[in-house]
């Protein structure tokens, strides 16, 4: 017969193997998503600019940098009213039809036309904020105060093997699709005295982004069987009795809280630093003429930034296990470290003007390798990891009340920053991004610090009120047992 202390351990394990279970089946859903959208975000201006090249009435050569405006445009649009339809359908309906919204971005590219390119584009954007909004409320609805950091870290993590299993993709469809040109490319033909850029053919953007949208439709039929039943002592239940227009009323204040606008540099450098690693610089690896004949470096360049978002998930899953508060101003400090780390290695091997257009210009130091490109993908990887992940533990404890609406502020800010850029993107070249990221870096921190500070003071208010209560509800008991 179980003693109440054995039968206490065994139901925590239960709970924790339940929490592990949801965790792990929602992971796998961002998995698949995101394999298909981080990978073909790596070479979408460049697949654009070569259908551009082939047929220029089809569609523009800035396509991929103005389609991820237009993407986090309806990001930002649907920020505002993805909790209200959180609390109307709950985290598994939100996760469910965002899923099918990113499954229709890569279907496009079987029949690339503008319209549709742009059409799909917008319904991305809406899924990335129903997903984020429904990954967030999910988490919380999951995970226990104890547990909130090493499972948001873990999530994240290993969601973004996505890019190691995306890079693997690519390489193996690049080399089966190899045409004479590029094959030609590869040998660095001369033309004109130059070298010409990596060029992607037909059956190569056929192959890749049926099998994104493919991989992508399995994310559908996961979070279909997510478990709906919540946590035992979950930081936040799923069962919300909040009307949609009250839900509107709680975004609104949300939106002009003191907490958010601290945080909001923060945010903001999380879109501005995602829009560079993530589109931006993978760019300037293809337009870089004198890596014409490396046809594999958006592979291994994915292939690292997924290493580094996983071994950085890791460490900061099992030193939040060890270290108290670890997820929070550690992760900030070294993410933004490791993010400056980035830039300045971006600067010292890129042609400044690659962002936009095919460049024959050297960089100022060195000129990138497989090598190189592999661990500067790794520190971006890494950075990400520590950005986001701070995001969404401070998101969780800052506004206990209101985290739905934090998440979805906090991708507000996101992916606001990230639209700015794409949209003046063909404007810009390497030094201003180099430039604004690290500055942004350093007022972030301050900001963060403040606020994570405040939150900290608020929980242990907060604990030991819990405690005083726990300890008057025990003396009453105490004193009517004695009465009786």
């Amino acid at each position: 017969m179980d003693t109440p202390k054995s039968s206490t351990s065994s139901t925590a394990t239960t709970t924790r193997r339940f929490e592990m279970l949801c965790i792990m089946m929602l992971t796998f859903g961002q998995l698949c998503i995101m394999t298909g959208y981080d990978s073909q975000s790596f070479i979408l201006e460049s697949v654009i600019h070569s259908i551009h090249e082939k047929e220029p009435d089809r569609i523009s050569p800035y396509a991929g940098y103005y389609g991820q405006a237009v993407c986090y445009l309806a990001y930002v649009t649907a920020c505002f009213f993805s909790p209200s339809f959180l609390y109307a359908t709950g985290a598994k309906s939100t996760l469910l039809i965002s899923s099918i919204c990113f499954t229709s971005f890569p279907l496009g590219f079987l029949f690339t036309n503008s319209y549709y390119y742009y059409f799909s584009s917008a319904l991305n954007g809406i899924g990335f904020a129903f997903y984020y909004t429904g990954n967030g409320g999910y988490i919380t609805s999951h995970s226990t105060r104890k547990t909130i950091e090493s499972n948001v870290s873990l999530s994240w993590s290993l969601g973004c093997c996505c890019m190691i299993v995306g890079s693997i993709i690519m390489a193996i469809i690049t080399t089966v699709t190899q045409t004479p040109e590029i094959l030609e490319t590869a040998a660095n033909i001369i033309i004109g005295g130059h070298g010409i850029e990596r060029r992607f053919g037909d059956s190569e953007i056929y192959l890749l982004f049926s099998v994104f949208a493919a991989i992508s439709s399995l994310a559908i039929f996961t979070f279909m069987l997510l478990p709906s039943q919540d946590v035992s002592n979950c930081i936040e239940s799923s069962d919300k009795q909040v009307s949609f227009k009250d839900g509107m009323k709680l975004m609104a204040d949300t939106l002009v809280s003191s907490k958010m606008f601290k945080l909001a540099p923060t945010f903001l450098l999380t879109g501005i630093h995602t829009s560079f690693w993530l589109s931006v610089f993978p760019t300037t690896l293809t337009f870089n003429m004198h890596n014409s004949k490396l046809i594999y470096l958006p592979a291994v360049y994915g292939f690292g930034i997924g290493v580094g978002e996983t071994i950085m998930g890791c460490i900061i899953s099992t030193l939040s296990k060890r270290i108290k508060d670890f997820g929070l101003k550690p992760t900030m400090l070294i993410g933004c470290v490791l993010t400056t780390v980035f830039c300045t290695v971006a600067l010292l091997s890129t042609p400044y003007n690659a962002t936009t257009t095919p460049s024959h210009e050297d960089p100022l130091l060195f000129q990138p390798s497989r090598i190189t490109v592999f661990l500067v993908a790794v520190i971006g990887g890494m950075s990400d990891c520590c950005l986001c992940s701070v995001r969404s533990v401070i998101c969780a404890l800052a506004m206990p009340k209101r985290r739905a609406q934090a998440f979805s502020v906090s991708k507000i800010y996101q992916s606001l920053g990230s639209c700015v850029i794409f949209f003046i993107s063909s404007f810009l070249n390497l030094y201003h991004y180099v430039l604004v990221i690290p500055i942004l870096c350093f007022f972030a921190c301050i900001f963060f610090f403040r606020q994570a500070g405040q939150t900290q003071v608020m929980e242990r208010k907060l604990t030991q009120e819990l405690e005083e209560s726990e300890k008057r509800r025990i003396a009453k008991e105490l004193e009517a047992m004695q009465q009786a």
